[in-house]
């Protein structure tokens, strides 16, 4: 029997063969950013680029000066079909004083290969690690650099994007939606030091609308950005099906609880995953006052770090419709662990998840050790979830969400 050949398969599974390799090149690990891999895939044959190329090449990574001109001058017609890019934004921004000189323009090339892209709706920006060296002009017209974030992209308004994700370290300075247009945006995930732009200085009701906005990712932000306002009022109009928060930096933004009361409030109705990742500031009366308030909820992940109290029971107040339960409760270096309390979680697991009616799909709880050992629970826990068919996982679990989100 003669073996089959990559071209001997039917086109439409070439075709899903393509999205999915396309998928796996654009995955994020540790906010590193993507290379051009995918496009080398074209190159094998004529049929592949046919079949492959209109796919592979809707999407670009460039990740430095020397990529960006070069594919300007390689690559120009690709340009108006990219719907997708991730770029290394060098942030950096020529100021001028004469009058007769436009006041800004960006450092990098950066700007003039995005507003080629004609066709784009995705943009994820990493930080710029091989930015050019530049010396000052001497002379009658002296030009200074600034760092303007969203100008170094855009000089002016960018088209109308469904998906902005911020993928930088979090010391920097970002002036939100400056010259990003929120309005059409689905997606957004944000890091950094977060500021509001000038023309949205701090008076309340000033920030930029959202109507579009569906799934919100915050993490490694620092700054006060957002403990001076409640979450709903930094995205006006939006309608959020997901919340995701992670702490990503020691001296980053604490999610507070009346940031968790705010997104119950405002999306109870319509939040159906949420993600509290590193959380030492919520208090667990206000986790299980939210949980009581969110109907919808189909995916709920938690970290909580405890320092002096435990006192809710969280786990009774599960949401009937979740299907994805995650737990993980450590004490805070400093403080007394709470064992009878993580004992009560414990078993408001076995009673509440393991045990209920509609098995969830998926739980991964993490305990101390000796909790677990305690009256063989985490064999009997295995052989529950075996008999109900639950996919559950004992054991750290948190790290490995970090790195992708």
């Amino acid at each position: 029997m003669t073996a089959l050949g990559f071209l001997d398969l039917p086109v439409e599974l070439r075709l899903q063969i393509y999205l999915d390799f396309l998928a796996d090149c654009q995955t994020v690990q540790r906010r590193t950013q993507p290379s051009n891999v995918h496009l080398r895939l074209p190159h094998t044959c004529r049929q592949i680029d046919q079949e492959a190329g209109p796919i592979l090449r809707r999407y670009v990574s460039l990740l430095h000066e020397h990529q960006i001109q070069a594919f300007l001058h390689s690559h120009p017609s690709q340009l108006p079909e990219i719907e997708w890019a991730d770029v290394a934004n060098d942030g950096r921004v020529l100021q001028s004083a004469d009058p007769n000189r436009e006041a800004e323009s960006p450092l990098s090339s950066l700007y003039v290969a995005l507003g080629r892209m004609t066709s784009l709706k995705r943009l994820r920006v990493f930080q710029c690690r091989q930015g050019l060296p530049y010396t000052l002009a001497q002379g009658p017209h002296i030009r200074k650099l600034g760092l303007h974030f969203e100008r170094a992209l855009f000089p002016k308004l960018s088209p109308s994007l469904t998906c902005y994700e911020l993928q930088i370290s979090p010391e920097t300075r970002v002036e939100l939606f400056d010259t990003v247009s929120p309005d059409k945006l689905v997606a957004v995930r944000l890091s950094g030091d977060i500021v509001s732009p000038p023309s949205q200085a701090s008076p309340i009701g000033t920030f930029a609308a959202v109507p579009a906005l569906r799934h919100l990712t915050l993490h490694g932000i620092t700054g006060n950005f957002f403990d001076r306002h409640a979450l709903d009022e930094c995205f006006p109009g939006a309608r959020l099906e997901s919340f995701a928060y992670a702490l990503g930096h020691r001296l980053g933004f604490e999610i507070r609880n009346h940031h968790l009361e705010s997104l119950a409030t405002a999306y109870g109705s319509s939040l159906r995953k949420l993600v509290l990742l590193g959380c030492s500031r919520l208090s667990t009366t206000t986790i299980t006052h939210c949980l009581q308030n969110l109907p919808a909820l189909e995916y709920f992940a938690l970290n909580l770090v405890t320092v002096d109290e435990l006192r809710s029971n969280f786990v009774l107040s599960l949401p009937p419709r979740l299907d994805v339960f995650k737990l993980q409760v450590i004490n805070a270096w400093y403080a007394i662990p709470l064992k009878a309390e993580e004992r009560g979680l414990c078993d408001a697991i076995e009673s509440v998840v393991l045990l209920r009616d509609a098995p969830f799909s998926r739980v991964c709880v993490c305990f101390r050790s000796q909790l677990m050992e305690e009256d063989g629970r985490q064999e009997r826990w295995t052989r529950i979830a075996r008999d109900r068919g639950i996919r559950l996982a004992m054991g750290p679990w948190e790290g490995d969400m970090v790195d992708t989100m």
